[in-house]
């Protein structure tokens, strides 16, 4: 799971790094052409801990201290939630690049859009990597409106595709962005 950590960290930075939205605001007075006085805004994209409840995660994920997510210990397998303001979801998707795959040792499987069944817009990407001679799947899923994106990291071994996959998209159909159920 610390390795885990470290790569979504590193993913998330990389994401920052490339995602810088940029809006100009005229200083000078209203209706004067003059541009000379316009100002450059940059508007960096800002982490913060996601709500829980904006998913429903599979049965037998519990939410867990080690990071802002859901874990399921028997299947070695864990949910990273993030809330990426200022932000939206069609920006990130211009990060996933080949080289940031290649950068983090992703071998890319997939790219697909989806609704939630709240009325969420998103895409999901799959891919696999190696972590000490074993394999694992990753999922990076964006989803969210034009200032604020759910980025969820969900990662689980190989072998435990046939299991989990069906309940993980699922859960990804689960995404609000207004939480109503209560915190079990």
């Amino acid at each position: 799971m610390k390795k885990l950590n470290s790569q979504c960290l590193t993913a998330l930075f990389a994401l920052f790094l490339s995602c810088n939205l940029v809006a100009q605001e005229n200083q000078a007075n209203i209706g004067t052409p003059d541009r000379s006085e316009d100002s450059l805004i940059v508007i960096k994209p800002e982490e913060k801990i996601a709500d829980l409840r904006l998913i429903i995660p599979p049965e037998g994920f519990e939410s867990t201290e080690r990071f802002n997510g859901y874990l399921h210990t028997m299947a070695g397998s864990g949910i990273i939630m993030t809330m990426i303001d200022n932000v939206n979801y069609i920006k990130l998707d211009e990060a996933m690049t080949e080289e940031f795959f290649a950068s983090e040792k992703l071998t890319f499987i997939k790219k697909e859009s989806f609704t939630s069944d709240n009325g969420i817009s998103g895409i999901h990407y799959k891919s696999t990597f190696n972590s000490e001679g074993k394999l694992f799947i990753r999922y990076l899923v964006f989803a969210g409106d034009l200032n604020k994106t759910l980025w969820l990291n969900i990662t689980y071994p190989f072998e435990m595709n046939g299991l989990l996959e069906a309940e993980i998209l699922k859960s990804i159909q689960s995404i609000t962005l207004n939480p109503t159920r209560d915190e079990n």
